[in-house]
């Protein structure tokens, strides 16, 4: 029933005490459990260390030990929690997670690489084109995100372009290597399914960390925002669009309390090179498509559809208010600027100018007149004070650290498996 609940043997900081602990052997704080809504009849509950000396165990593994932050495990109904050696808990969900089985074919195929990778029946999340699961590494018991694309429709074979789409987006996936992009880890392809692993991030998506507040502070989405701004500059400047921005894909790496929370963004099916395809076609979530996708499909699409999903996201966080989306698109510039004030001001007189000019330089009707990602890096709301110019550099300098050496090297291509069909 509480949002968070830490174990140590600090009386004040730990909602459980342990203060018969004449060895130390649990640290003051020392590991908490906390729980990602993503609606509510789902929701994911997760364990990590705080930087204790003797680390915390789920079901006999080390998960986390300091002295640096653990990303959070997610647990299964029946799994035993560890502070070794003298407590254990048991952890029970009676609300089970949603489960979805793999098809038969799906099945089989997973088992031609089991010795990498185990492929949970806990479903994260699901979808038209297949579902997401929760997977395990097999050498390091890591908890990994694989997400399951069916190749082939119930009538028949999936389209040759559809089928391109979707390769390509491991071959963008693969060769991302930033702070603000979700990490991939490896992919399998055969005639049937594709196997997209990512690494799990452990502090739900913006959905659900807007969804636990009342109100966000303007320094907490700044420092949020900005990070979706370099992860946004980063794919742009490699010719890269993202064309799906929505909170649903921008993700927290860690639990949601954590002060400061690094951002990832992730779901690079709808993406597109505009170097190889002229990127007609209509892509992208209602709320968060721009005005172009709509009334100018002749024209080629530019990153600018990225900044202007940017900006409905950064109005969603600053006004929690989305029942103006749809409609945005479809007025005229006088009438957008407008409305984005008069919203601004009825949530709170005090958010700053700088913010509002933020907004309104992403919500351009004409994709040549909005702020590019690059303009956006140098905006005065990420770049005033020097004081939080300063705190935000620290931030970037903890979030590249994070990266680890597997992050720094071209990933290799998917595994071919051939078909398992007679």
């Amino acid at each position: 029933e509480q949002e968070i609940f830490r174990i140590g043997r600090d009386p004040v900081a730990n909602a459980l005490c342990l203060q018969n602990d004449a060895e130390n052997f649990a640290s003051r704080n020392h590991c908490e459990f906390y729980v990602i809504v993503y609606e509510p009849s789902v929701n994911h509950v997760y364990v990590r260390d705080r930087k204790s000396v003797n680390g915390t165990f789920v079901n006999g593994q080390l998960i986390g030990i300091g002295p640096e932050i653990s990303s959070g495990y997610l647990l299964e109904d029946g799994d035993v929690i560890e502070i070794q050696p003298h407590w254990k808990f048991l952890f029970r969900q009676p609300r089970k997670p949603p489960t979805r089985p793999l098809t038969a074919i799906q099945t089989e195929e997973c088992q031609t690489f089991q010795d990498e990778y185990l492929i949970t029946p806990r479903c994260l999340g699901s979808g038209a084109e297949g579902a997401v699961y929760l997977a395990i590494e097999a050498e390091t018991k890591r908890q990994l995100v694989c997400k399951v694309v069916n190749l082939a429709k119930q009538d028949g074979k999936m389209p040759r372009e559809e089928v391109y789409r979707k390769l390509q987006e491991i071959d963008v996936l693969r060769q991302l290597r930033h702070p603000n992009i979700l990490p991939y880890v490896d992919a399998v392809v055969s005639p049937h399914s594709l196997y997209i692993f990512t690494e799990l991030a452990a502090g739900g998506d913006l959905v659900s960390f807007i969804n636990r507040h009342e109100y966000i502070p303007e320094i907490d989405c700044r420092v949020l925002l900005r990070q979706v701004v370099r992860g946004l500059a980063y794919l742009h400047k490699k010719g890269i669009i993202h064309r799906d921005l929505k909170p649903e894909n921008i993700l927290l790496a860690y639990s949601p309390k954590i002060a400061y929370h690094r951002i990832m963004l992730s779901d690079f099916g709808a993406c597109a090179v505009p170097r190889r395809s002229r990127m007609m076609t209509d892509i992208g979530t209602f709320e968060y498509k721009a005005p172009e996708v709509f009334f100018s499909a002749a024209e080629a699409q530019t990153p600018a559809l990225d900044m202007w999903s940017l900006g409905l996201i950064t109005l969603r966080m600053l006004t929690f208010d989305v029942d103006c989306f749809g409609s945005l698109a479809r007025k005229n510039q006088v009438s957008v600027e407008k409305m984005v004030k008069t919203m601004l001001v009825e949530v709170s007189p005090k958010r700053s100018p700088e913010g509002q000019n933020f907004v309104l330089g992403c919500l351009q009707l004409a994709p040549m007149n909005r702020m590019t990602a690059a303009e956006a890096e140098r905006h005065d709301w990420f770049c005033t004070p020097q004081k939080h110019v300063e705190f935000f550099q620290r931030l970037d300098r903890r979030c590249q650290t994070e990266l680890t050496d597997d992050d720094t090297h071209l990933k290799p291509m998917p595994w071919d498996l051939a078909s398992l069909q007679p």
